[in-house]
């Protein structure tokens, strides 16, 4: 009786452990109450997920055709020169195609750091991704085909009268300017990378024995290395000498549209990953659950200890009690009048059956015949009777 009840809840208790098990995945611990700083995210809407909203507009003001997108297209001859973090070249296979579209005659316009759409210009705990060699394969692919050394240079100094006159932005930078021959302008730097390289022609004087500026021709077209993306970005384009540099580098290549990719190149399920990743496990734990409960077990089965072995003969005594419940008692009566048939074979021609029968039987004709040829009847006295003369013309 035990297993019986058991073996009866084995339902309900696989119902309340998929639950169970949703219930306990959804929730989380619940952190400690504690007083934060609350941190500025400086614009909204379009504006926060395009760090180079303020370059695109400024430029389509001045006459460009200016175009962004946070995916690789197919750009042609059309587009003159692209500007790109150096976080989207994760892929070898993404660098081939970048540096295809270079030499047929384009411009690109590499920024090594502080590019990504996802970094918050008004906080001052980070300069951007730090790429070191290996993490990003399509930029290390560039960077060797360049011969290009990025290093690190000791932190400058920054005065803070400086900081609090010009610095509205918590980060320390430090203000570069270019030579003579590429418009002797001004531009600010953030973190302390410099570029080195013999192949390149470094656009600033050397601070700390590298550039922040490299550029390097490849086919038709050149690339532009910049050691951190803050000229470019909304909240600093109104600062130094960034704007007169946008332009500066709109003309080199024109005419021509300009494109911006802010993107990073990271697959949808990479960031699925990145943005829901509790609610991917979640959804993960109640299709294993649900699985468990739906996919048959090929392993040893128990045996039902309720299921007991019964006679033969009360087994066909519950099939005939079965088949005269349903009306169906012609298929224990057919078997009979078959078996009647083939002992005494008459050739196909009945009448010769029933005279052999009668003969031996002792039966009339006519009892013979409605013996053979009748429908059963549902009067169980009348049925008795026939499968009585049934048996005694097999006994014959």
């Amino acid at each position: 009786m035990w297993e019986l009840a058991f073996w009866g809840r084995e339902k309900v208790v696989k119902r309340f452990l998929f639950l169970f098990l949703i219930l306990l995945t959804g929730c989380q611990d619940r952190p400690k109450r504690e007083r934060v700083g609350e941190t500025p995210l400086g614009y909204r809407g379009q504006a926060r997920l395009n760090p180079y909203l303020a370059a695109e507009r400024y430029l389509e003001a001045q006459g460009w055709s200016v175009d962004s997108s946070r995916t690789w297209s197919n750009y042609g001859s059309e587009t003159s020169v692209i500007f790109m973090p150096g976080s989207f070249l994760q892929t070898k296979g993404m660098a081939l195609r970048v540096l295809e579209w270079v030499y047929d005659g384009g411009m690109l316009v590499l920024t090594l750091q502080g590019g990504e759409p996802d970094r918050n210009d008004f906080t001052s705990s980070s300069s951007g991704i730090v790429a070191e060699k290996g993490d990003f394969m399509g930029l290390d692919e560039i960077l060797e085909l360049f011969e290009i050394e990025v290093a690190s240079r000791v932190a400058p100094s920054f005065e803070e009268e400086l900081l609090e006159e010009e610095g509205h932005l918590a980060r320390d930078w430090e203000l570069s300017r270019m030579s003579a021959d590429y418009g002797d302008l001004a531009l600010e730097f953030e973190g302390r990378t410099i570029l080195r390289s013999d192949m390149t022609s470094p656009w600033d004087p050397e601070v700390g024995g590298g550039s922040r500026v490299l550029e390097g021709n490849y086919g038709s077209g050149s690339v532009v290395f910049l050691a951190h993306a803050r000229p470019f970005r909304s909240p600093y384009l109104a600062r130094a000498d960034h704007a007169d540099f946008l332009e500066f580098l709109a003309h080199r290549n024109a005419p021509g549209d300009l494109v911006f990719l802010y993107g990073s190149s990271t697959s949808f399920f990479g960031l699925l990953w990145k943005e829901g990743r509790m609610v991917v496990i979640a959804g993960l734990c109640a299709l294993a659950a649900w699985l468990w409960m739906r996919i048959p077990r090929f392993g040893l089965v128990l045996r039902d200890r309720a299921i007991k072995p019964t006679k033969y003969g009360e087994s066909l005594t519950t099939s005939a009690r079965f088949l005269w419940r349903t009306g169906k008692i012609d298929c224990l009566i057919q078997p009979l009048r078959d078996r009647i048939e083939h002992d005494n074979d008459s050739e196909g021609n009945p009448e010769l059956l029933y005279d052999r029968l009668v003969e031996e039987s002792g039966l009339s004709r006519d009892e013979v015949k409605e013996t053979l040829t009748s429908e059963p009847s549902q009067d169980p006295g009348k049925t008795l009777k026939l499968v009585e003369k049934l048996q005694l013309l097999l006994r014959q």
